[in-house]
């Protein structure tokens, strides 16, 4: 027996509530199944080279410069992505190089509709899955190559203590830090700004690139603005996740807010995309709320995820019962 947890939602009717429970058991179903074949998780763990990343794999770097890496938090929402992507080019010279960086693989980056929609609207160079082609994910690179790279450091956004896996990189080459959440103390001797309860990393990014051009480009300028509207829930008062210093940033950026939609309709937009999953296979679905734990007494992992969608509707995109096997 696996035993079963449900994720928490609004309370919506009752046989809704079953539905979203029946396809947490499919999941399990799922995971339990490849488990007993593969002795394996790795269906929910994508680490498994996708066919972009596998053309983006090992891009090379110039040797001749200092590389530093531009990483947001693990999650990768919006964020970390855009904060990393837009900082990057400040590091970019004749002696130095920025790299922006996801800590996922690039075919996790379908997940994150706000940033298919965000990135598309600001008119940057995308691939053909809509992830931005200048930014590098985790699974693209030649680990072993960057470690031989003496000169090479890393910079944090909208986190500042490293993961693990970029620690086992970087130890001791945190170069700068810009985050909003509460201080660690991780990195005494990096230069960092840490602002506790401000509404976004973007924030913080975009003070530093209006500080050194009051003109920011149409790309990145979107972009920034984009964020802050999302994580300050567009000024909301009574959500209470924006700060002065947040809305007076904003409202330098406020030239690159779509002219036809405006900032409550370019607002609404935003986190409509971010709520839909029309585009998402199954193994996506179950991938965007996949958590995993150990339990007492059962030789494995036990994974659960919450779908907000029907049995039938999840068997019908998979392309029948069949498939899910």
């Amino acid at each position: 027996q696996v035993p079963v947890t449900a994720a928490r939602a609004p309370r919506p009717r009752r046989r809704a509530r079953s539905c979203a429970v029946g396809v947490a058991v499919l999941a399990l179903a799922i995971h339990w199944a490849t488990r007993s074949r593969r002795q394996t998780a790795q269906i929910f763990l994508p680490w498994a080279t996708s066919p972009v990343a596998r053309r983006m794999a090992h891009a090379p770097f110039d040797t001749k410069k200092r590389q530093v890496f531009v990483v947001g938090n693990e999650a990768a929402d919006v964020d970390s992505l855009v904060s990393a992507y837009a900082l990057a080019p400040i590091f970019d010279g004749p002696d130095s190089e920025g790299v922006p960086l996801a800590q996922i693989p690039r075919k996790e980056f379908r997940l994150r509709g706000d940033g298919l929609a965000l990135f598309k609207v600001a008119g940057s160079e995308v691939l053909a899955d809509g992830s931005p082609a200048r930014m590098r994910f985790w699974d693209e690179i030649d680990w072993d190559a960057v470690q031989l790279l003496e000169d090479r450091s890393v910079v944090l956004t909208d986190h500042n203590k490293m993961t693990d896996k970029v620690a086992g990189i970087f130890q001791g080459r945190v170069k700068l830090i810009l985050d909003h959440h509460a201080k660690t103390n991780a990195h005494p001797d990096a230069e960092g700004e840490i602002v506790e309860g401000l509404g976004s990393a973007c924030t913080l990014v975009a003070e530093r690139l209006l500080s050194r051009s009051p003109a920011l480009s149409e790309e990145v300028g979107r972009l920034l603005a984009g964020v802050i509207l999302l994580d300050t829930r567009n000024f909301d008062l009574e959500e209470k996740k924006g700060t002065p210093r947040d809305l007076e940033t904003f409202e330098r950026l406020r030239a690159h807010v779509p002219g036809d939609l405006g900032q409550n309709g370019w607002y609404a937009a935003l986190t409509e995309a971010r709520r839909d999953v029309s585009h998402l296979s199954v193994e996506e679905l179950l991938m965007l709320d996949m958590k995993a734990a150990r339990v007492e007494g059962f030789d494995g992992e036990v994974a659960f995820a919450a779908m907000m969608t029907t049995v039938g509707d999840t068997v019908r995109r998979a392309g029948g019962a069949g498939e899910l096997r």
